[in-house]
């Protein structure tokens, strides 16, 4: 029976994002980043070289310029689909493989759910998953989130499983997935040092941690340090930082809005007179903040402290609804199913965020409280690791609810653990008070 529920599930999950696919109307799937993922895919597919001129797309007698501006991870992906020359047809391909990807993704989410959820709960944090619609219109833009969120899944279930077995080849294997995702989205690039520390204090097993440390450790430089040689090499620096400069100003505006003007919000940074001299440098915009948070601590502490609040929202603030770019007709418009899951999971979205949160705290009360196994403990607190690094580095940057989608089907997992493990402690507490009278007369 459960064979068939998981079955039922990813049947439906497929069909939600093949129908999106073929049935989303959009003027172009070359926008801004997107565009800049898909020059640097046929440029290192054309000509070896990795770089965002789009020029070279268009008239070959123009040779590209190598720049680091975007990590490799999503434009290596995206050069295995540029045998086609026609571009559009090479969006498709692409979103028609993100959608078998991302049905994938939900599979792994069960299976993660099993490792410390019931049947049921895992299978609810699946199904989630499976209709959020978030997550299913991520599959048809040229964007790493769909991607990103696979290789993160995957290397969640690869950690968990290597501490059950601790086997070195999946430590190692565990690093690399981590230097993968970190190639497609640099800002988890710290989340291996919070891994580290985890595991250093993770009281279970001590005799492995060096051991699984050094692997993990080794093969995550050895994947992410190619990138880095590179830049060195070609560039004659590590990295660049203008992502990283870009995110943190548009995070520093309070309520995404230019001195709380209305008709500003989601673009402040259009709107600020200085803003090319504070994004000139990092330092630049480093001191801008310090300063801001001297002359106006309240305003900026606040607007820092509820930036989970923007990162969680349903509406996309540099968007339409729940889609990154607007679109011209998705089946949301035409089609009752659609309709349906859209209004169920947009009721349901505010319990689940704030009962993901709860799940995030109570795995790490003492272990006395639950009855959970070493192993289940591990994937709770790390799955909450993970989590909270998350809103922790977007309380710090810019918290845009793009960026909170491939944490989704954790959101999901964590909302069930939050429930589950409150019903432990209800019952745990309901048989002391039963048992707490009879120890009573005894003692009597």
């Amino acid at each position: 029976m459960e064979y068939i529920v998981v079955a039922a599930i990813l049947l439906l999950g497929f069909y939600l994002r093949l129908a999106m696919v073929s049935g989303v109307q959009i003027d172009t799937p070359f926008l801004e980043d997107a565009r800049q993922y898909t020059a640097y895919a046929y440029n290192f597919s054309e000509y070896k070289v990795y770089s965002l001129d789009f020029n070279g797309l268009i008239d070959k007698r123009i040779p590209p310029s190598p720049n680091a501006l975007r990590a490799p991870g999503y434009p290596l992906f995206l050069s295995l689909f540029t045998g086609s020359k026609n571009l559009d047809q090479f969006a498709v391909n692409v979103f028609y493989f993100q959608a078998i990807l991302s049905t994938i993704t939900i599979a792994v989410v069960y299976m993660l759910g099993r490792t410390l959820l019931s049947v049921l709960g895992a299978a609810i944090a699946a199904a989630l998953t499976a209709i959020s619609p978030h997550l299913i219109n991520l599959n048809i833009y040229l964007l790493t989130e769909t991607f990103f969120t696979f290789v993160l899944v995957l290397t969640m279930g690869a950690l968990i499983l290597s501490r059950r077995y601790e086997n070195r080849y999946l430590w190692i294997a565990s690093g690399m997935l981590l230097a993968v995702a970190t190639l497609i989205k640099p800002t988890i690039q710290y989340y291996f040092l919070f891994f580290i520390g985890f595991v250093l204090l993770d009281r279970e097993s001590p005799k492995a941690k060096r051991i699984s440390i050094l692997f993990i450790a080794a093969s995550f430089l050895c994947i992410f340090s190619i990138w880095l040689f590179r830049n060195l090499v070609s560039l004659g620096y590590l990295s660049d930082p203008a992502i990283t400069i870009n995110t943190l100003q548009h995070g520093m505006y309070p309520h995404f809005m230019y001195n709380g003007q209305a008709s500003t919000f989601g673009f402040p940074y259009r709107f600020d007179p200085h803003s090319q001299e504070i994004s000139s440098s990092l330092s630049s915009v480093l001191v801008t903040i310090a300063h801001r948070f001297y002359t106006q601590p309240l305003t900026h502490l606040v607007w820092y402290l509820s930036k989970p609040l923007y990162l969680f929202r349903w509406e996309m603030i540099q968007g339409v609804g729940t889609f990154i770019y607007p679109v011209n007709h998705s089946p949301y418009e035409s089609s009752w199913l659609f309709m349906r899951i859209y209004s169920l999971m947009r009721v349901i979205h505010p319990i689940v965020v704030v009962l993901s949160l709860a799940g995030t705290v109570l795995v790490w009360l003492p272990d006395r409280m639950f009855t959970m196994t070493v192993q289940q403990r591990f994937a709770g607190r790390l799955i909450s690791l993970t989590y909270f690094y998350f809103i922790l580095v977007h309380i710090a940057a810019a918290p845009f609810p793009r960026y909170s989608i491939p944490i989704r089907p954790f959101t999901y997992v964590l909302a069930w653990l939050s429930v589950s493990l409150t019903a432990t402690m209800m019952r745990k507490k309901l048989a002391w008070m039963r048992n707490a009278p009879l120890a009573i007369k005894k003692h009597r």
